[in-house]
């Protein structure tokens, strides 16, 4: 199940809100992720983000990192997550930070097994 997409549930697929589903039912947008801490709609789902931020931003920085590197994140990632975590928090949780701090990372720039660019170490 998918709590968070429970939270909206208001809105049909190209984003009109609505008040009922299809067959008439009215929409149930309530959601209990595996925490308990029950929120509904959108406007419950945005409060809820904003309470558990810090772990919203490490799980977030965590899948954009596993998807731009195109392989799982590993412990040696750690670093580079911890400080994409702390640039976000720093610049207003905006995008741009943590794809800039990604793409400039040493792990986005070079292949496993090579040395950073910069690095004249055999």
């Amino acid at each position: 199940m998918d709590p968070y997409g429970f939270a909206l549930e208001a809105y049909d697929p190209i984003g009109r809100l609505r008040k009922r589903d299809r067959n008439g039912n009215p929409i149930d947008a309530r959601a209990e992720p595996l925490d308990g801490d029950a929120f509904e709609g959108l406007t419950g789902l945005q409060a809820y983000l904003l309470k558990h931020r810090d772990e919203f931003t490490k799980q977030f920085c965590r899948k954009l990192a596993g998807y731009a590197l195109g392989r799982s994140v590993e412990l040696s990632d750690e670093a580079l997550l911890a400080e994409m975590q702390a640039r976000l928090k720093k610049h207003d949780y905006r995008f741009s930070t943590a794809m800039l701090t990604l793409v400039t990372s040493s792990q986005f720039r070079r292949h496993r097994g090579q040395n950073d660019p910069g690095d004249t170490s055999p």
